[in-house]
């Protein structure tokens, strides 16, 4: 890769595993956020009249291609605008850390103020009308936050998946993170039990997120076609300031301030977010749908045709009402 490809808001290249249904975006560019970070994203125009514009907020650990792979394209077939954003710290948005593959975070309000940027500097001036924000897991979790303090700015409704608003294992995490002292010394490690992207360490039969193991197998795709993408575990500051962001989003009055048609998915089988806090919180916001697909793991949009398509049938239910 030349020194132009590094800089390059493009991905280098295109995996031949995802070719055949990989959609490029139109638009690639550099949105410049606070403290001089730049935040990538990307934009595809409908075939025809947009019947409007999906919003895709990813997860930790993802990439605007991981849903070009797929998703994206599903979504230009049904006659919808997209647009997309690497979240800070990961995709080709700015790192915050030397060390490249750590996931890592100053403060979750951070995700919030460049969600913010995003959605009024990128999105409202040109987006097609209706917009529908479709989020995954910590984008899940981002979203409702950025709701829950500024309203719904652009978004008409917004379709929330596996959202971050528990975790298996949490107390334990907890309890961990306050015997550690909280000093960059300690916050920029990894999280015990992770590091760096390892390809050998990609054991399909261990994996907690999908039964699909073609889908699984896009991540480590496209690190392999563009090392700029790829990412290992969470930082211990990354984890705490997680646990702290979840903490502050389930303060009593906190959601109820979300007046936003919102279609919230649980996949039965999670075994990173916990399942049984999608209930209460569901419960807490003013216009939500709760779907639940009991055989599916973490990453419902990655899982089986099968299931993939019981998530279709919901999004397209929903979205009928709102999108037109």
């Amino acid at each position: 890769m030349s020194d132009t490809d590094q800089h390059s808001p493009a991905p280098a290249a295109v995996p031949p595993e995802v070719a055949a249904t990989y959609r490029a975006a139109d638009h690639y560019a550099w949105l410049p956020s606070g403290g001089n970070a730049l935040l990538r994203y990307a934009r595809w125009d409908a075939p025809g009249t947009a019947r409007g514009t999906v919003v895709v907020l990813t997860g930790r650990g993802e990439f605007i291609e991981k849903y070009a792979s797929e998703v994206i394209g599903e979504l230009l077939e049904r006659g919808y605008s997209v647009a997309a954003m690497d979240w800070r710290g990961q995709g080709l948005s700015d790192r915050l850390l030397p060390e490249h593959d750590a996931g890592h975070i100053d403060t979750f309000a951070t995700y919030v103020a460049d969600l913010k940027i995003f959605l009024e500097t990128i999105v409202a001036p040109d987006a097609m009308q209706p917009v529908m924000a479709l989020c995954h897991s910590m984008g899940g979790h981002v979203a409702l936050r950025y709701l829950a303090e500024h309203g719904p700015g652009p978004l008409a409704a917004a379709t929330i998946v596996s959202p971050m608003t528990g975790l298996h294992r949490e107390r334990f995490l907890r309890s961990m993170l306050m015997l550690m002292p909280e000093i960059a010394a300690m916050d920029h490690r990894y999280l015990f039990g992770t590091g760096p992207f390892q390809f050998l360490a990609r054991d399909f039969a261990a994996n907690f997120v999908t039964h699909d193991e073609r889908r699984y197998r896009f991540t480590e795709a496209w690190f392999a076609a563009d090392r700029r993408l790829s990412l290992g575990g969470p930082t211990v500051g990354w984890a705490r300031q997680a646990a702290r962001s979840m903490t502050a989003s389930l303060v009593p009055g906190y959601l109820e301030r979300i007046d936003l048609p919102t279609l919230l998915l649980t996949a039965g089988q999670d075994q990173i977010v916990d399942p049984a806090s999608h209930g209460p919180v569901a419960a807490r916001l003013r216009r939500a749908e709760h779907v639940t697909i009991a055989e599916a793991k973490h990453e419902i949009m990655m899982e089986t045709d099968d299931l993939r398509a019981r998530f279709w049938q919901a999004f397209d239910a929903f979205a009928a009402r709102i999108m037109g």
